[in-house]
């Protein structure tokens, strides 16, 4: 059953697929090596083939350099140079001779706010001077101006210690605020103003807000305005 064509040789040859794959012996080709043979033969053919015919190199050579011609520059010539022409001597001029003008009157009109009516006039018209002259306006009045009084405790009078802004608690700030305190003749607090600042928004908010509605002085029978400088001091304990 190994040799090729056994099956043949009996007259019987293999139909069934199944067969032909549980059989391979059936199938085998003995010329199949042969084949393979020949084929590899054959690509070393080619490769030979191919290698007595190499490629030709082409030998380049370079171009030839260029030769560089000189450019001479022709410079236009110089425009002719032409010659200044003596200055001409101008006449003399003559002394204009006076011309006769017609004399015309003057006219001289009173005060042009104290006429209501317009007068005809010819030639030219001189206003006559007024005879009293406008005030200068007045100056400006001068500034008043205050003295301020720096407190020292004997003024009488109640003025509280500012409450420490929460703020400025946590944010751990001390200082000095100076103020200007305007005072009413009442003892109540016009208005205050912060001359020299703590280094802090808060505490120089907080001064003036105490001083204008906790401070009281003393008052007074006259109706003049009072200026205290105060200290308001913040310390952390």
């Amino acid at each position: 059953m190994d040799a090729p064509g056994a099956f043949n040789a009996r007259g019987y040859t293999l139909r069934s697929d199944i067969a032909q794959f549980c059989l391979p012996a059936a199938n085998r080709d003995a010329n199949r090596k042969l084949a393979y043979v020949n084929s590899i033969c054959l690509l070393f053919l080619v490769i030979g083939l191919a290698g007595l015919n190499p490629p030709k190199l082409e030998q380049k050579f370079p171009e030839r350099a260029q030769e560089f011609v000189p450019v001479e520059i022709v410079q236009p010539p110089e425009p002719p140079k032409v010659e200044p022409q003596p200055q001409q001597e101008q006449p003399e001029q003559q002394p204009d001779t006076p011309v006769e003008m017609p004399q015309v009157a003057t006219v001289v009109a009173a005060d042009p706010s104290q006429v209501k009516f317009a007068v005809p006039v010819e030639g030219p018209v001189v206003f006559a001077p007024a005879k009293f002259a406008q005030a200068p306006p007045p100056a400006p009045p001068k500034p008043a101006t205050r003295t301020v009084v720096k407190m020292t405790g004997a003024e009488g009078g109640s003025f509280p210690a500012p409450k420490y802004p929460a703020a400025a608690v946590e944010q751990r700030l001390q200082g000095t605020v100076t103020l200007i305190i305007t005072v009413r003749p009442d003892g109540l607090v016009e208005s205050a103003e912060v001359t020299k600042s703590s280094g802090s928004v808060l505490l120089d908010r907080a001064a003036v807000q105490q001083a204008k509605t906790k401070y009281k002085y003393l008052p007074i029978s006259t109706s003049e305005l009072r200026y205290f400088e105060k200290d308001v001091e913040f310390r952390l304990q």
